[in-house]
């Protein structure tokens, strides 16, 4: 999956006990950055899914607004 460009998510410690001795766990540093942009209507209220999703970002700090 790696070579292929899909990535992989392992838990370690439900993994480890799966392993041979032979193979180890190896960290992986995230190459990918993402940006997720939230978008709406100026003349009317945006729909409460996506005011719910930006008040969720607002409180994570995950949140930079436009400029």
């Amino acid at each position: 999956m790696m070579e292929a460009g899909l990535g992989v998510a392992i838990v370690p410690s439900l993994a480890a006990s799966m392993l041979s001795d032979t193979l180890t766990l190896v960290p992986l540093r995230p190459r990918l950055e993402r940006r997720f942009v939230l978008t709406g209507p100026t003349t009317r209220p945006w729909h409460p899914n996506v005011t719910a999703i930006r008040d969720l970002c607002e409180q994570h700090g995950a949140l930079t607004p436009a400029g």
